[in-house]
């Protein structure tokens, strides 16, 4: 038998890829809003990196992959745009009293209300 040449699919730590990693809800919306949550937060870790770092090669990487990840976030809002109005994003027909706002502020403003009490989805435009 001839020797295999493929790549390891390993982490890291040399631990087989498994499923274990693929982490999702089983809701478009809920999984794409994660994504964008958890790419932002990466562009926040480089952004600070680059910040603290003075070495032109090493700022030119973080850079690149600071674009990538805005690249990533790009499309994740592109694609919830898309779906937003489905799975748990959808109108399940809110009723006026689960809109209600209520001041437990010292002092209380008064008369404070709201005149928009329409709900709507976020949108990434």
């Amino acid at each position: 038998m001839g020797q295999v040449l493929n790549p390891g699919l390993i982490n890291a730590s040399g631990y087989s890829w498994t499923g274990d990693y693929v982490t999702v809800t089983g809701d478009l919306c809920a999984d794409l809003l994660s994504n964008i949550a958890s790419e932002q937060r990466t562009k926040v870790v480089y952004e600070y990196l680059y910040r603290q770092i003075n070495d032109k090669k090493v700022k030119e990487t973080i850079d690149f992959l600071l674009n990538r990840e805005e690249a990533h976030n790009a499309m994740f809002r592109e694609a919830f745009n898309k779906v937003q109005s489905t799975g748990s994003n959808r109108d399940f027909g809110t009723i006026k009293a689960a809109k209600m706002y209520f001041s437990m502020s010292e002092p209380s403003p008064q008369n404070r209300s709201f005149s928009n009490t329409e709900v709507t989805p976020p949108s990434f435009n």
